[in-house]
């Protein structure tokens, strides 16, 4: 029997702002801690008309003490995305570096910035934390390039990214996937559990999208544009029985955008 779990609605996420632990550190709320709470992703990521329904869950207060910067980097990464027009020049977070045709974000870490969504995602989904380290693999719209005295070499995209792809689209067809929508539909999660290779472990596959941001990365021939895809494993490396399970079948999907968990 398949399970499916998902989140859309106002109601839905009130059901998970008193969840009784700290998303971020993963570890269970007292009744003394002073606690706050963090919108999942930011609110600064999104233009004031699309800030609701939004997902927000409790953390201590000093987990979420020092995320503000990130967000607002990341927010106004996003906002590039929407093509509003940038802050000014003493407000300006993000940090760039330019070289030929390509120009690369250098004070912000957008894979722990996502990663942080991702562990928010799994927690209002399954209504446990997951912690900072569970082992996990993330490529997001942007290109990882190295810094080699100056230089920027790329990253090569791993084959792993196109075979989450297609599993994704695959159990999209069956209405397979846990997911969540929010702030107005803007922000779009997806995922599936299926087991590794040696069927030792179980692996959640999930594709992320907000504002179509697959068109902040690059587009060239040779670098072509991609969405956010990745995978990530429980400390027990087990799943929960509440999670959807991959639906193998040897149906075709359609895939003309195999680097786009969302595209066609």
């Amino acid at each position: 029997m398949f399970h499916v779990v998902i989140l859309q609605t106002q109601k839905d996420f009130r059901a998970v702002q008193r969840l009784p632990f700290c998303y971020l550190c993963a570890d269970h709320l007292l009744e003394d801690d002073v606690t706050d709470s963090d919108h999942v992703p930011a609110k600064a990521t999104f233009n004031a008309r699309d800030r609701e329904p939004a997902l927000k869950l409790r953390t201590h207060k000093r987990c979420n003490a020092n995320l503000s910067v990130d967000d607002k980097k990341l927010g106004q990464l996003i906002a590039l995305r929407r093509r509003e027009s940038p802050p000014p020049r003493r407000d300006q977070a993000l940090r760039f570096m330019a070289q030929r045709d390509m120009v690369a974000v250098t004070n912000l870490n957008i894979d722990a910035a996502v990663w942080r969504w991702i562990r928010g995602f799994h927690a209002a989904l399954y209504r446990e934390p997951l912690i900072v380290s569970a082992r996990h693999s993330i490529r997001t719209p942007f290109p990882r390039a190295d810094d080699v005295q100056g230089q920027l070499t790329l990253q090569p995209l791993l084959e792993q990214h196109r075979l989450i792809v297609v599993t994704l689209k695959r159990n999209r067809v069956w209405r397979n996937m846990d997911s969540i929508e929010t702030n107005r539909g803007r922000l779009r999660y997806e995922c599936v559990w299926c087991l590794s290779d040696d069927a030792t472990t179980w692996l959640c596959l999930f594709g992320v999208d907000i504002y179509d941001w697959k068109d902040l990365g690059s587009s060239s021939p040779s670098i072509p544009a991609r969405g956010c895809a990745g995978m990530y494993q429980r400390e027990d490396g087990l799943r929960l029985e509440m999670a959807s399970v991959n639906r193998d079948s040897p149906i075709e999907v359609p895939n003309d955008d195999p680097l786009d968990p969302f595209g066609k």
